[in-house]
């Protein structure tokens, strides 16, 4: 780390504790080594228009842990980034598959 980044990291930590932001700043750090999210791929049959591709996001962001999707009816996928600890690919699954198509998980890549 170069000596001008650590200057400002230590002022930005004097003045958090000044404000007394002790509390949040460790709960921060806390947190952020402790997220951990998957992109998990699904291979999905059904969808055929941008409706489609619109109902499947909407659908699977609603789920907690779901950070964000990408879905395309051209590809007949979708990519999901979630959290696994809150929420498993067969949760996404059933929330495609209630919208009446048939979804496959084909590929988990963690993100941490």
């Amino acid at each position: 780390m170069n000596k001008l980044l650590e200057k400002k990291i230590q002022v930005a930590l004097v003045l958090l504790v000044a404000l007394g932001g002790v509390g949040w700043v460790s709960q921060a750090v806390a947190a952020n080594e402790d997220s951990q999210t998957v992109t998990s791929t699904f291979e999905i049959e059904g969808m055929t228009c941008g409706g489609c591709e619109l109902g499947v996001k909407m659908k699977v962001k609603k789920l907690d842990g779901v950070e964000s999707v990408e879905a395309s009816y051209e590809d007949g996928q979708a990519k999901v980034v979630h959290d696994p600890r809150t929420v498993t690919p067969d949760d996404i699954i059933a929330a495609i598959e209630d919208l009446g198509y048939t979804a496959e998980l084909v590929g988990d890549e963690s993100e941490s």
